[in-house]
C-alpha cells in the first residue's frame, strides 16, 4: 500500500482559524448601519452620474474651461517628460509677462482626456446654445446628455481627440499674444534662440491641431464656437490690434479728405449757433429800442 500523503496546512488548522458563525443574540445587539451617503452634496449641480466620481469632477472643470476661454488652442503632446512640461510652462509665462502682465498668469496649458473633452464639446455646442443657462439645468444634467448625443460624429474637433491631447487657454482673443505663443510652441522654422534646453526638447514633441474660437460667457453668447485649423489660427495671428487699426482708418480719412469732410459737418453746428445767436441779438436790439421787431427791420 502507497504511503498516504500528508494533508495541507490549511485543512489541518485549528477550528479558531475558521470564521465563526455569528449568532442571533450577536446580531441583535450589533451597532446599527451607518446611513448611506448622499449621491451629490446639496450645493454641487445635477449631474447624470454620481457627482462624487473622478469623471463627474472633470467634466465640469473641462466645461468650465471652455466656457471660460474666448480662445482654446488645441495640439498633441508625445511623451513629455515632466521637467520638460515645467520648462516649456515658464518660458511661456516669461514670455507673456514680457509683453502683458496681465494676461499672463491667465494663459495656461491643460492635460485633457480625449473622449471625456469630446464628450465637454458636445456640451459646449449644442446645450449651451440651446439654453444658454435660462432653465437652470447645469451641463452634467440628464437632459444635457440626452440632448447631445446626436452630436457625437457631427463635432469638426472630433477626429482630432483621439491621442495624448492638451489644450492651451487663452482670456482674450489677442493677435500679439496669439502670435508669440505660435512662435515659441509651434514654429514653422526653428526655435527661438536662448531657450531652456528642456523646453527646446518638449517643443520637438508637439503638433498643433486647431483652435477652437468662441463667446465669452460674461457676454453671454456661449455655444457659437467656431473651429480654426493651423493655417487660420495663423492668419489670426498676423491681424492688428483694434487701436491699431483704429488709429490707421483715423490717418485715412484724415489723408484721404476725411478731415475736410469732419470739418464740413462741424461747420453745419456752427453756422446754426451763429444764425441763432444773429436772431437773438437783433431780438434784444428791437426790445431795448421799444419798437416791434417788424418795424426795427422796415427802417
Amino acid at each position: 500500500m502507497p504511503p498516504r500523503l500528508p494533508l495541507p496546512a490549511l485543512l489541518r488548522a485549528p477550528s479558531t482559524l475558521l470564521p465563526r458563525v455569528r449568532t442571533y443574540a450577536s446580531i441583535a445587539h450589533a451597532p446599527a448601519a451607518a446611513p448611506p451617503i448622499a449621491r451629490r452634496a446639496a450645493t454641487q449641480p445635477e449631474s447624470h452620474k454620481a457627482a462624487s466620481t473622478r469623471k463627474t469632477q472633470l467634466h465640469r472643470t473641462y466645461l468650465s474651461l471652455i466656457r471660460s476661454s474666448p480662445l482654446l488652442i488645441i495640439f498633441q503632446h508625445n511623451n513629455l517628460r515632466a521637467v520638460e512640461w515645467s520648462a516649456l510652462r515658464r518660458e511661456l509665462k516669461n514670455a507673456l509677462t514680457k509683453l502683458d502682465a496681465a494676461s499672463a498668469p491667465l494663459t495656461t496649458i491643460n492635460l485633457v482626456r480625449p473622449a471625456l473633452f469630446s464628450s465637454v464639446l458636445r456640451v459646449a455646442e449644442g446645450f449651451d446654445k440651446e439654453h444658454r443657462f435660462d432653465n437652470g439645468l447645469a451641463g452634467t444634467s440628464k437632459e444635457a446628455y440626452k440632448s447631445t448625443l446626436h452630436l457625437k460624429e457631427t463635432l469638426d474637433l472630433h477626429p482630432l481627440l483621439t491621442a495624448n491631447v492638451a489644450t492651451l487657454s487663452m482670456p482674450v482673443v489677442a493677435p500679439a499674444q496669439l502670435k508669440l505663443i505660435l512662435e515659441l510652441m509651434f514654429p514653422e522654422k526653428r526655435s527661438k534662440k536662448g531657450l531652456d534646453p528642456l523646453a527646446l526638447s518638449g517643443l520637438q514633441k508637439l503638433v498643433l491641431l486647431g483652435a477652437r474660437v468662441d463667446g465669452h460667457v460674461a457676454g453671454g453668447r456661449i455655444g457659437e464656437g467656431r473651429v480654426l485649423d493651423g493655417d487660420q489660427l495663423r492668419a489670426l495671428s498676423q491681424l492688428k490690434s483694434v487701436e491699431e487699426m483704429r488709429g490707421e482708418l483715423a490717418a485715412i480719412l484724415q489723408s484721404v479728405g476725411g478731415g475736410e469732410l469732419v470739418r464740413s459737418l462741424g461747420s453745419v453746428g456752427l453756422t446754426l449757433t451763429r444764425t441763432v445767436d444773429g436772431r437773438r441779438k437783433m431780438l434784444e436790439e428791437g426790445a431795448s429800442d421799444g419798437k416791434p421787431v417788424e418795424e426795427t427791420k422796415a427802417e
